[in-house]
């Protein structure tokens, strides 16, 4: 009997509560995902950085356009819940998901959250990285009459959608059953309006919200790939609290 890897990860979450990621098969599909994700933001980055001279006047204009159609959307209505979804909705919400995660979603939360914070860590400084190589400008915008902190950064690619991106995306893939997928479907849509919510303001274009979901995605898929070799540490860890308890 044949088994495809979709019915391969029901079976994994069916007989173990900590989510596991360790058919060959499944981990390489995610390697390669990976490669991909990354291929297409170096390459989206060349574009529309003017620092390597392959800029594509078609493509910056479709960028410019579409930026351009979100910022000038604006209305009063909708004002103050933008800036408060770019100001707060990376820190505050996905610190808030990682806590909830550690305390009420069992063990296979606690792996799930120690993913996204190791997913965090390798993007914080690639986005500094790649934001010093490409060396793209903020759109020349004027600022919303709301206040909203101006940036002195380059733009590409948006921290902000790294961040969410790769959050929304391991919780997708890890956090689906039940009661679960409701869950990490909220925090999806609340990731697009945050990515939403910086074209908005004015803080970046479409392509650098676009290049920041494609690195977080990236990054996101490679720790899933990898996070087998997180179960003897935390099966030591809950033995351990077994044991002491």
């Amino acid at each position: 009997m044949k088994w495809d890897i979709t019915t391969l990860i029901l079976k994994c979450m069916q007989y173990h509560e900590i989510y596991c990621i360790s058919y060959y098969g499944v981990v390489l599909k995610y390697v390669i995902m990976t490669i991909m994700c990354i291929a297409v933001f170096i390459i989206m980055g060349v574009v529309v950085s003017p620092k390597f001279g392959y800029q594509v006047p078609s493509i910056i204009a479709v960028d410019e356009s579409i930026s351009s159609l979100i910022y000038k959307s604006g209305s009063n209505l909708t004002d103050d819940f933008m800036i408060l979804m770019s100001m707060y909705g990376r820190e505050i919400v996905w610190l808030a998901v990682i806590v909830f995660m550690s305390i009420f979603a069992g063990w296979k939360g606690k792996k799930i959250a120690v993913i996204i914070v190791i997913s965090f860590l390798i993007i914080i400084p690639l986005n500094t990285l790649f934001k010093n190589l490409f060396e793209r400008n903020r759109p020349p915008v004027e600022r919303l009459e709301i206040h909203n902190p101006e940036k002195t950064d380059f733009a590409y690619p948006s921290g902000h959608a790294s961040i969410v991106a790769a959050g929304a995306l391991t919780l997708i893939i890890l956090f689906r059953r039940e009661k679960e997928l409701a869950f990490s479907i909220i925090l999806t849509c609340e990731a697009a309006l945050v990515c939403i919510s910086r074209i908005y303001v004015g803080d970046h274009y479409f392509f650098d919200v676009i290049g920041g979901a494609l690195l977080g995605a990236g990054i996101a898929l490679l720790s899933i790939s990898l996070s087998r070799y997180l179960d003897p540490i935390m099966t030591g860890v809950r033995k351990y609290l077994e044991k002491e308890h």
